[in-house]
């Protein structure tokens, strides 16, 4: 009887593990590229400077402008900028000024005004970006390809501002870079100032430059340059991050705030 009965329970528990049901794992969504958002105009332009992924390997730039020392950690754009009067930073939350000052809150919409000039056309291959082919525009007897650039809805401090890269029919290599300033202000304009980017050199893969000169601009027409050409020295790029104690506010400084947030 005992026989029968052990053979009884196998047999049960056999039937009972082939009715499970094999468990079958759905595949993962994939997460959504970094770059599924650009267009075949902007990423052209963005291979003639060395590739979109390239740029987003670095982890960290350098540079001298204008008498100060500009440190910006890449991957979230922690900020340091030495002057001989005072050092301003970006920790990832707040704008800081040290030492404090009345002009202190002037430095929340402009820390970073000139690096986002200086790192086109890599600075508008971020998320929420949208870009638009434009009709070829023609500047000094030339014409270049045009691409515009424009913001979602709370992307960035200045959503409403608008940005057109002008870049070589050919090469595809930016030479003007065309831009509304609204500073943070809740309207588009039309009025446009405009740049010429020039002695661009490959630095870590990339190409950046080392001049920016600011032109008078009306009505499609160039006019005289606005002051002396903004001069970029000792740049350097690196693959490896900055130590984080650069972008640590130091006790004493100063949180600079946006109007609204007084």
């Amino acid at each position: 009887m005992k026989k029968i009965a052990i053979i009884l329970l196998s047999a049960f528990c056999l039937a009972c593990g082939g009715a499970k049901k094999e468990q079958v794992e759905e595949p993962k969504a994939e997460a959504p590229s970094k770059t599924d958002h650009h267009s075949a105009s902007i990423t052209k332009v963005f291979e003639a400077h060395g590739g979109y992924d390239t740029w987003t390997g670095l982890k960290q730039l350098s540079y001298e402008n204008g008498g100060s020392k500009t440190l910006v950690e890449l991957q979230n754009r922690y900020t340091r900028i030495e002057s001989e009067s005072q050092t301003v930073g970006f920790d990832g939350e707040n704008v800081w000024v040290n030492p404090p000052s009345e002009k202190a809150d002037g430095q929340r919409m402009r820390y970073n005004l000139m690096f986002y000039f200086y790192a086109f056309p890599f600075v508008v291959g971020d998320p929420g970006v949208f870009y638009e082919d434009m009709e070829p525009i023609e500047l000094q007897g030339k014409a270049y390809n045009a691409v515009k650039i424009s913001y979602g809805n709370g992307v960035g401090d200045s959503p409403k501002d608008n940005y057109i890269i002008l870049s070589d029919l050919e090469t595809n290599q930016m030479q003007w870079l065309m831009y509304t300033a609204t500073f943070g202000g809740d309207e588009s304009s039309d009025r446009f100032s405009l740049i010429k980017y020039e002695g661009w050199n490959e630095l870590g893969g990339v190409l950046l430059p080392s001049s920016l000169q600011w032109y008078q601009y009306s009505d499609g027409v160039v006019g005289e340059p606005r002051g002396g050409a903004r001069v970029f020295e000792n740049i350097q790029v690196s693959t490896e991050y900055p130590a984080m104690s650069n972008f640590e506010m130091p006790e004493g400084a100063q949180v600079a705030k946006l109007p609204e947030e007084k």
